[in-house]
């Protein structure tokens, strides 16, 4: 999904109209549809912070590249057959994990903020 695809997915998830969001993040509503349209190639960092303020997301929602996805964590948990196997070890090491990245990605969400 594209960026624009993404900030509209927001948006509409939030029944905002067009013109009411880009008037919360500062710009025009016909820039937000080219946005949302993908008819801009680039997208300012700091018009991006906002969205991701205004709809409480971190930046990575935005990052194809950098999106965690939990199962690929659940190492040493599937078997060749790709079954999971899921011990209470396991189980207990794959909530460990999860919540340990929660909480770095929080502080990596709050030194975002205070930069602002």
């Amino acid at each position: 999904m594209s960026v624009g695809f993404k900030i509209r997915k927001l948006r509409e998830e939030k029944d905002y109209s067009q013109p009411h969001l880009a008037s919360l993040l500062g710009i025009s509503q016909s820039e937000l549809s080219k946005i949302e349209n993908e008819q801009t190639k680039k997208i300012d960092f700091l018009l991006l912070d906002k969205v991701c303020k205004e709809f409480d997301v971190d930046f990575r929602y935005f990052t194809e590249s950098n999106q965690i996805n939990n199962i690929e964590k659940l190492e040493g948990c599937v078997n060749n057959h790709g079954t999971i196997n899921m011990t209470p070890k396991n189980v207990l090491s794959f909530i460990e994990t999860v919540f340990a990245e929660n909480i770095k990605l929080k502080k990596e969400n709050e030194i975002l903020k205070s930069k602002k």
